[in-house]
């Protein structure tokens, strides 16, 4: 239920049918549950990358135990945008990913990421789901998640057009929701969950994972250490540990560490907190891709936890930072590509002035839409008013008469935010391409008070670092060397590097978790057969 009270948004988790499995138990039985049943692959993460690894090993005949952190499953994926992504062009695709990675991913791994996506249809449609590549067509007529933006940029091909072999993307599909307010990743989580729950396999909830078992003899994992409310229980598995625990989104110290500050995210606030990094590493796992994002660009209001998308549905706005100056070509800026902008450090001051920026607009784009959307994130389900007046209300939107008051009431120099205006509506209203690139086609002068502005950020979708893994997603030590029994999948660990490509992350969930999954169960086959 969609509550506001005590000043603060309680987006609460999705209830129904839709968000449990009926093999579902509480952490409390964890004991009771491996006392009786010999596990062969243990799963830490149910989200996109653990749900696709269980199906698989259970497909493949396996024993499988999920062990979920949170009360219930879904993890990012459930509030992704759930792509997947098509190739029209395999080996050109592995050019361009290659490219993207500038010598920080192995070709051998990207290779093996564009040879299991090409698989993924027809998994999807084994397994009872109907892709699409109009998922406006089957969601409600009127929804509002079927609006139209003009900021951020969203291109249905690869985020960096001007990259080697682009055009080898093919079209961004998505799950048939099974009901029409349950698209993008909703619809995506969904089809896992049904398919999960064919399995049979237990997904034990509240279950932190907090270390890795490995074997006296060597350094191979056969387990993990669970918290329970009667303390630690120990569990192990014949054939090893996938972990998909996600990457470290909510974790502000390792953050700062590897970004230089702590961003908001938009996924939930009990996930994502880098404890799979943390049991990695003291595996002696090697680490790569730790300072790579996908972000798009955000709001953080004190009431709510998580990030809140931003979208400005009119070209009537600028984005300006601390300074209050403009920086980029506002219209060219692609939904997952805010981080390299923004995150642009002072040498003199040491500030990060361009975060938070701010957008700026007047009373006719305020009055053209919502400045958010709907179906994306943690907060997806937030009311967002159709005038933006409640926001402005709750003094999430500032509103001033003039410019300088605009400028006095964000902490931003008056006079340069006034000069920042005046330069834009005078390109604007002369039909001149601005400073910056933007031409006056995507330009709306901003002219009609009172005037509005609103700190923005590059909030997290998800973080890409972690654990190194290899074309079969072993985890790596850091003379490239897998450790025996401990995989990873997702987030974690990801493929993509500082260039995120768009369309790859739900992707890359799927593809290697069922590599994982089928590695895991080929090695311990492998030993058994020894």
């Amino acid at each position: 239920m969609m509550t506001f009270t005590d000043g603060r948004w309680d987006a609460g988790p999705d209830t129904g049918d839709f968000d449990r499995i009926h093999t579902m138990i509480p952490v409390s039985e964890l004991s009771s549950l491996i006392a009786e049943r010999d596990v062969d692959l243990i799963v830490v993460g149910a989200g996109g990358a653990g749900a696709a690894a269980a199906i698989e090993a259970s497909d493949r005949g396996a024993s499988v135990l999920v062990l979920e952190r949170a009360d219930f499953p879904g993890g990012s994926t459930h509030v992704s945008g759930g792509t997947v992504r098509l190739i029209d062009d395999p080996e050109g695709a592995v050019e361009h990913y290659l490219a993207l990675s500038q010598g920080t991913t192995d070709k051998e791994s990207i290779q093996a990421f564009v040879d299991g996506l090409a698989l993924v249809p027809d998994w999807i449609r084994e397994h009872g789901g109907v892709l699409t590549d109009d998922v406006y067509a089957v969601a409600r007529e009127g929804s509002d998640i079927a609006r139209r933006r003009v900021f951020p940029a969203a291109r249905l091909g690869s985020a960096f057009p001007g990259f080697p072999h682009s055009a080898s993307m093919g079209p961004r599909m998505h799950l048939v929701p099974r009901r029409p307010d349950r698209i993008w990743g909703a619809a995506m989580w969904d089809f896992l969950r049904a398919a999960l729950a064919e399995t049979g396999a237990p997904v034990v909830t509240g279950a932190r994972v907090t270390s890795l078992v490995q074997s006296s003899a060597g350094r191979a994992v056969t387990g993990v250490v669970v918290e329970t409310p009667d303390g630690p229980v120990e569990v192990t598995a014949r054939a090893g540990v996938i972990l998909a625990t996600g990457g470290f989104a909510w974790d502000p110290v390792m953050q700062r560490q590897y970004f230089g500050v702590d961003l908001p995210a938009m996924s939930p606030p009990d996930r994502n907190t880098g404890d799979g990094v943390r049991m990695a590493q003291s595996a002696g796992a090697d680490l790569w891709h730790m300072t790579a994002t996908s972000t798009t660009i955000g709001y953080k209001f004190p009431e709510l936890d998580a990030a809140l998308a931003c979208e400005v549905p009119v070209n009537g706005f600028i984005m300006v930072d601390q300074n209050g100056r403009r920086y980029s070509r506002e219209t060219l800026l692609e939904t997952h590509s805010f981080t390299h902008p923004m995150l642009y450090q002072d040498p003199l001051s040491g500030k990060f002035e361009r975060t938070p920026s701010y957008i700026v607009l007047d009373e006719t784009t305020r009055l053209a839409g919502p400045l958010s959307s709907v179906g994306l994130g943690h907060n997806r389900r937030y009311p967002w008013s159709e005038d933006n007046s409640a926001e402005i209300e709750r003094g999430w939107i500032v509103k001033a008469d003039t410019i300088a008051e605009l400028a006095e009431l964000l902490g931003l120099p008056a006079e340069q935010l006034t000069t920042t205006v005046e330069r834009y509506n005078a390109a604007s209203i002369q039909g001149e391409t601005d400073e910056f690139g933007r031409p006056a086609s995507e330009t709306l002068p901003l002219e009609t008070a009172p005037f509005y502005g609103v700190p923005v950020y590059p909030a997290l979708l998800n973080t890409q670092g972690g654990p190194r893994r290899n074309a079969r997603s072993e985890v790596l030590d850091p003379n490239g060397r897998p450790i025996p029994g401990l995989y990873s999948a997702g987030e974690l660990g990801s493929i993509w590097s500082r260039l995120y490509p768009g369309g790859g992350n739900v992707s890359e969930a799927l593809v290697s978790g069922r590599i994982a999954a089928a590695s895991a169960l080929a090695r311990a086959g492998a030993d058994a057969a020894e």
